[in-house]
């Protein structure tokens, strides 16, 4: 029941409706995803099995808090703002949303990385045994999410300034609300640069480079033991491993799409000088979009 202005209702709640939808159907297909990987996915797949698992769960809990902040995130002018208006309203929920929706990076990382091992040193999977993957994947995503809820909670905090600048944006498309926000606010009204905003936003760019730096370095040394003259391979092996990892770059694909180029240009933008007035939830309605799509291409994949 939020207040944005009359004039905006109506693609408002349009978007609204699309994260709901979306939520649900994205809830409901990666429960069934959930069902094939434990029971009937192939033996040929090994411990794959445990990464996918854990990154479908991450695409399960995503529309979970999503659901229950229903997050808006836009730029204003020289700013980037992001709230909730859904049953938590909190600057820790809108947090946690935050670091939760790029704990998928990470986990595609770790794919990434079984995949190199699976192609090119097959006999080091040993390593990949269900204890060692939940040891793995839970302290890398928890030491990412860790420093991305920081960052987020204390670099993105508010300031004077910065709810002074945005309180206008409040007023006029969210009229009666004065919710708990995250942002940065990136130019003065004086025009001064903002180092404190633009250290909050290059730390989130720092970990996705590291994480998509782990993904192209992968994919490239993949890609190149597949076109060595050396691999012995039989055509079954060779057709499934590159079935496999085609899949996983596809899968990849999607949340870049609808996910990390959405938030990356919405939080960027501002700082590069690009004072875009982006709609209130456009943003947070494309977000919906990916756990459900990549819940079908690992069921087909």
């Amino acid at each position: 029941s939020t207040m944005v202005k009359e004039e905006d209702v109506p693609l408002f709640e349009f978007f609204a409706r699309f994260e709901l939808t979306n939520c649900c159907a994205s809830i409901i297909t990666n429960l069934l995803l959930v069902y094939l990987i434990i029971y009937r996915s192939s033996k040929e797949i090994g411990a794959y099995r445990y990464l996918l698992l854990a990154f479908v769960l991450n695409d399960i809990n995503f529309p979970i808090v999503h659901f229950l902040t229903l997050p808006v995130a836009t730029s204003y002018g020289d700013a980037f703002v992001m709230f909730s208006h859904g049953i938590l309203t909190s600057r820790v929920s809108i947090c946690l949303y935050a670091c939760i929706f790029s704990q998928t990076m990470p986990l595609l990382a770790h794919l990434f990385v079984y995949r190199l091992i699976a192609t090119k040193w097959p006999r080091h999977l040993i390593f990949y045994t269900g204890k060692h993957c939940f040891l793995m994947l839970t302290i890398s995503v928890a030491f990412e999410s860790s420093l991305w809820f920081l960052n987020c909670y204390f670099n993105y905090g508010p300031d004077q300034e910065t709810t002074e600048y945005v309180q206008e944006f409040f007023d006029t498309e969210f009229s009666g609300e004065e919710p708990q926000f995250i942002g940065a606010l990136y130019y003065s009204t004086e025009g001064e640069f903002r180092m404190r905003a633009f250290l909050a936003t290059m730390g989130f760019n720092t970990i996705m480079s590291i994480c998509m730096s782990v993904i192209v370095i992968c994919s490239y040394l993949i890609f190149a033991h597949f076109r060595s003259s050396h691999v012995v391979w039989s055509g079954k092996t060779k057709k499934m491993q590159q079935h496999l990892f085609y899949t996983l770059v596809i899968q990849m694909i999607i949340p870049m799409i609808f996910v990390y180029l959405p938030c990356a240009g919405t939080i960027n933008l501002p700082m590069l000088g690009f004072r875009l007035n982006i709609f209130p939830n456009a943003v947070s309605a494309s977000l919906t979009f990916f756990p459900l799509i990549d819940a079908f291409i690992i069921m087909f994949g």
